[in-house]
């Protein structure tokens, strides 16, 4: 009845529309600046002697920045002439860990190391779905793009990730599929087997290899896992055979050798999040031309949490490299060059000259970002205020610049006056940049949460007349939704919503207990035996079924819940509950029992592995599917008996109008503190992933799990009343 409601219909039509209108605004793609990057454009007539020809770049996926999860440089207990990081201390090597802001999963990350920008959290999405093609870097600047305007050769070898974001880029690949977790040999051997072949040919100016194994075993079993030393050890042979290599052959004695994560994990051996073990991979940089700045100690001790070494931007990557490698910064870069490079040269005019292209560079950027603002060497008397804002800074900076470079000429000791402070230029201009990364649409924001707004009032009458008719149960749903609702806006209740589910779904029961108590006769053996064939009783089929199925996508720790799931919905049939009591409790057990699963509202927490059980090759639809029956197992499995423990009378219950409402108003509540907090430190870490998840409540189980089942339940009562 409830179900066929046309408000409800229409409600559940506008609840879609809202999160894509909203989702639209929150997470637009940013304007990038077409074209190549050239010399030229840079007002430099003389360009950088290249310090190398080639580069080898090889990423080991989850590689975070840690004493014992690292390769080669700090964790490497084999007898060799590479032994324990003596690579960073005769200085050919210099290791940096290269902080990664989230979201932290491969498809954005890869964004940052070769464009140097700071990607779009809607990544987080297009990471997961292989087949997407709206993510290609295929129009954007890159170092890639550069050496392939030059003509160079590029080859690539691992996470075919790298074949989505550069279609028709690499002249040999050979591609491994991301997302296969369960593969923990086989991703790699892939990768290895193509080393010896191209290391002895001389045809290419670039070699990207992407290990995925470390990732695996993380996803699978965790950082502790026994597979993790052997995987390491697999890792420093290939790091040993490349380098052995660059010293041996002659055609490599120009080569940049680079390893790198581009992520990390953290303690669950996940990624996604903000936590340190997340956003800390490891760079190393290795070459023998580097032995001429000089040894450096390793190992040693951390200086904060997973900060072993100095840390940098992963955007500083793209414009190093483009240094190093004598070509243009892509132009939408927002990293700097590190300046622990510009020792490779001994002109001092040509290390200030790299300075100078990428603050040109930078400069370009910010000015089309912020057109209303002009960049000039005048020095006015605002930049003596303290009460500047972060552009203004960056314009005094500028001009502080400007009037240092006409005051001294490029050379001679030029670079030791005009260099500090063209790197103080840079760093205020990156942080600028990085701060309006994301252009919310906020015109967009309002209609998509106006939208949403629409979809609980159109549903509001039905849901009033139910709380209304039922006094004390509606009472409490009301209540239920206003107080999470009010969570919303606050950073840490976000981060701990599940200790509200838990004393929620606590309350709820010693109020169905009392409510019971008082209407209840005295128990009897009688009883007892009820309770009993309520708990064991044999259910319809597509229960049993779809109970099976649920316990071998969950976690092996989770499988004992089930049976206490099933007591739990003995006990509850026991007590006749009222049609509302039953959606109530369906809301509370859904929550309560997904964040007992190990869920959270944090990326990292969801489980991958499972979503591959019994699949013998990726299917986006069907790994999407199984992903999804992993994560929300428990909320899953109490929207099927909640069809157990309905009336028998439909009159008496409309549970659709409730279930819609409900998430409405969560949805509603979602977006509003996104909206008000879209300036927040925490937008992009707390409040991003909780709307991420919220759209997966909405979409996912909302309409697919719990309307779809009322859908089937109402049609299967029907018939039997008919009949």
């Amino acid at each position: 009845m409830g179900f066929c409601n046309w408000a409800t219909v229409i409600a559940n039509l506008l609840v879609p529309l809202g999160i894509l209108t909203f989702s639209s605004g929150f997470f637009p793609y940013k304007p990038l600046i077409p074209g190549l990057a050239t010399f030229d454009e840079t007002g430099e007539n003389v360009t950088v002697p290249a310090v190398f020809d080639k580069v080898i770049f090889m990423v080991v996926d989850a590689l975070r920045r840690c004493l014992h999860i690292a390769t080669l440089y700090i964790r490497m207990t084999r007898v060799s002439y590479l032994h324990r990081g003596d690579l960073i201390r005769s200085g050919a090597a210099l290791p940096f860990t290269a902080y990664a802001s989230a979201p932290t999963v491969t498809m954005p990350r890869l964004k940052a190391i070769t464009t140097g920008s700071v990607p779009s959290f809607l990544d987080v999405i297009l990471n997961i779905a292989e087949s997407d093609t709206t993510s290609t870097l295929a129009y954007q600047d890159t170092w890639l793009a550069q050496l392939k305007a030059i003509g160079g050769r590029l080859v690539m070898y691992g996470d075919d990730t790298w074949l989505k974001l550069f279609p028709g880029m690499f002249d040999r690949a050979d591609g491994t599929t991301s997302f296969f977790v369960s593969d923990f040999t086989e991703v790699d051997h892939n990768v290895t087997r193509h080393v010896p072949n191209e290391l002895a040919r001389d045809d290419w100016s670039a070699l990207i290899m992407h290990y995925l194994g470390l990732d695996h075993i993380g996803h699978k079993a965790g950082p502790k896992s026994p597979f993790m030393l052997p995987k390491q050890h697999e890792m420093d042979s290939v790091v040993t055979d490349i380098y052995t290599a660059m010293q041996q052959q002659h055609h490599l004695q120009s080569t940049l050798f680079v390893l790198c994560g581009d992520h990390g994990m953290n303690e669950a051996g996940n990624h996604g999040g903000s936590s340190a073990g997340e956003t800390s991979p490891a760079l190393l940089l290795m070459s023998p031309k580097f032995e001429a700045l000089g040894r450096r100690e390793s190992p040693v001790e951390p200086s904060g949490d997973m900060q072993y070494y100095q840390t940098v931007e992963q955007a500083d990557i793209a414009p190093t490299l483009a240094g190093l490698l004598g070509i243009p910064i892509p132009l939408n870069s927002l990293g700097v060059f590190i300046p622990d490079f510009l020792d490779m040269w001994d002109n001092g005019s040509h290390k200030l000259r790299i300075l100078r292209q990428n603050a040109e560079q930078l400069l370009n950027t910010l000015t089309t970002t912020f057109p209303g603002f002009t960049f000039d060497s005048d020095i006015s008397t605002s930049c003596a205020s303290e009460a500047l804002s972060a552009i203004e800074e960056a314009r005094c900076a500028w001009a502080r610049v400007q009037r240092l470079i006409y005051d001294k000429d490029e050379a001679g000791d030029s670079y030791s006056t005009v260099g500090p402070a063209l790197l103080h230029f840079l760093r205020i201009a990156q942080e600028v940049m990085s701060r309006t990364a994301s252009n919310y649409d906020v015109s967009r924001l309002i209609l998509g949460l106006l939208i949403t707004g629409a979809a609980g009032l159109l549903v509001l009458p039905a849901t009033y007349k139910e709380c209304t008719r039922h006094g004390s149960s509606g009472l409490f749903l009301m209540l239920m939704i206003v107080t999470c609702g009010m969570m919303m806006f606050a950073s840490s209740y976000v981060e701990e919503e599940q200790q509200f589910w838990y004393w929620i779904c606590s309350g709820w029961i010693v109020y169905l207990h009392i409510k019971s108590q008082s209407s209840a006769k005295p128990v009897s053996h009688k009883r007892f035996g009820s309770l009993l064939y309520c708990i064991f009783r044999p259910h319809d089929t597509i229960h049993e079924t779809l109970h099976i199925f649920l316990m071998t996508q969950s976690r092996a720790t989770n499988v004992p819940l089930f049976l206490i799931f099933r007591i739990q919905a003995g006990i509850l049939s026991s007590m006749n509950l009222t049609g509302i009591e039953v959606t109530i409790t369906t809301l509370v057990f859904q929550y309560m029992t997904f964040f007992a699963f190990g869920g959270s509202n944090a990326i990292s927490s969801v489980d991958l592995a499972s979503g591959y059980n019994g699949v013998g090759s990726y299917s986006v639809v069907l790994v999407g599917v199984l992903t999804f029956a992993s994560n929300w197992a428990g909320p899953i499995w109490w929207a099927s008996q909640s069809h157990r423990l309905r009336p028998k009378n439909p009159a008496e219950q409309n549970p659709s109008a409730l279930l819609t409402f409900h998430v409405a108003m969560s949805l509603v509540s979602v977006m509003a503190a996104c909206t008000a907090l879209r300036t927040h430190l925490f937008i992009w870490t707390v409040f991003s992933p909780k709307y991420l998840y919220s759209m997966a409540w909405a979409t996912a189980n909302h309409v697919a799990v719990n309307l779809l089942g009322e859908a089937i339940f109402s049609r299967s009562q029907s018939r039997y009343h008919y009949s």
